[in-house]
């Protein structure tokens, strides 16, 4: 990976040329492109190579509507779509990863989700050659491999279809609280907006369903963890699998992979935000939002698994075949084979280490104990983590 990312070295180099917000629709994109104020010297070929990439795809984005989105609106899902939700770096990735190599699962990829009105017709193979040029070989704050086809999360899909999206807060970070509570508890959001931001996620689920054929969809998105009630609504018998993690490598790893989401993506200045403050608060909101929603709804089994991180990659398999057999999902024997091999691949992937002040420390062993009790996790940090002053070595 490299020389550790840091807010000041982030901002000090360029921007890559490629922008997620090339990919948006063209009123979401005018929106942030035009309105937003602060916009960073350092962007300003990226935002150029934005504009160009939104006018070449004016008319074929307009013509794959009117061709494909009747057919789309009419999609029937014939099995209920999956979704893996939990806190950022708790191993969400890791278990879509895992669980999209049962090929009767359909899921978005990385091509998708940054372009999701551009996933039907010939031009998606122009898309795919623009994607793959400017795409890194991994995310950069860690080691996990980006691709064209490896499984990505909605998130960047649905603010790309409209102005309410989590992502916002690594776009525009001049406004990251408010982003964040928009996103995930649609705070000060009027009912009109709410309204178009759900239309917007229905069509999604519907158009993937379109492309994958009918698959069983499974997707995976953090901020869906406070969206279950919505994704209730619109399919009843939707089903999650929740994945939590040691609180204190979350923390660590968390705060580590703002500055590399910074520098690629930060339409605005960020040098000076408080990442772990940030950090504190989201996981905090988050999780106890999810406790809540959890006692609120009183999911049956069979549309609610919980399972951890460190159960994931101690046993795989059988805690993979496990959510199988309690979700009630078909297919598990040949679904487990063809996890083993992906299983196999990925075993010398490479785990940071983190460092973590004392102060921060003191926070989270408060703020999250709640987290900590709720999941018996211990307290102190594992091995792997040391607490030190920033700069003692």
């Amino acid at each position: 990976m490299g020389e550790k990312w840091t807010l000041e070295s982030a901002a000090r180099e360029k921007a890559p040329g490629l922008h997620p917000f090339a990919g948006a629709r063209f009123r979401v994109f005018l929106r942030h492109a035009i309105l937003t104020p602060g916009l960073d010297p350092r962007t300003r070929f990226q935002r150029f190579i934005a504009w160009c990439l939104q006018i070449v795809r004016f008319l074929p984005t307009i013509i794959e509507q009117v061709r494909f989105n009747g057919a789309i609106d009419r999609e029937v899902l014939t099995k209920p779509p999956i979704f893996v939700i939990g806190h950022w770096r708790s191993g969400t990735t890791h278990l879509h990863n895992l669980m999209c190599r049962d090929p009767q699962f359909g899921f978005l990829k990385f091509s998708e989700t940054a372009m999701p009105l551009d996933m039907l017709g010939p031009k998606v193979r122009i898309a795919r050659w623009v994607i793959d040029l400017a795409l890194p070989k991994t995310r950069g704050y860690d080691n996990v491999k980006l691709a064209l086809d490896e499984p990505q999360e909605e998130e960047m899909a649905l603010g790309n279809l409209n102005p309410i999206g989590y992502y916002s807060i690594y776009y525009l970070p001049q406004d990251m609280d408010g982003h964040r509570d928009r996103a995930l508890f649609f705070k000060g959001v009027s009912a009109a907006a709410l309204k178009r931001f759900r239309k917007n996620y229905e069509f999604l689920i519907r158009k993937v369903s379109y492309v994958k054929g009918g698959r069983q969809l499974l997707f995976k998105n953090p901020p869906s963890t406070t969206r279950m009630e919505m994704i209730l609504e619109m399919h009843p018998d939707a089903k999650f699998i929740h994945i939590v993690r040691n609180p204190w490598p979350v923390f660590c790893s968390s705060c580590g992979k703002f500055p590399r989401l910074f520098n690629a993506f930060a339409w605005q200045p960020f040098q000076h935000v408080d990442i772990p403050g940030y950090t504190l608060d989201t996981y905090e909101k988050l999780m106890r939002r999810y406790l809540a929603d959890r006692e609120k709804l009183q999911l049956p089994a069979n549309q609610l698994v919980e399972t951890t991180y460190e159960k994931i990659t101690e046993d795989p398999l059988g805690e993979i075949g496990r959510i199988y057999d309690q979700l009630g999902l078909d297919g598990k024997e040949a679904g487990l084979k063809e996890i083993a091999t992906y299983v196999g691949s990925v075993k010398d992937y490479d785990r940071n280490v983190h460092r973590i002040t004392p102060e921060h420390a003191d926070a989270i062993r408060e703020r999250w104990r709640f987290s900590f009790e709720e999941w018996g996790y211990d307290l102190e940090p594992p091995g792997d983590i040391a607490i030190a002053p920033v700069g003692d070595e």
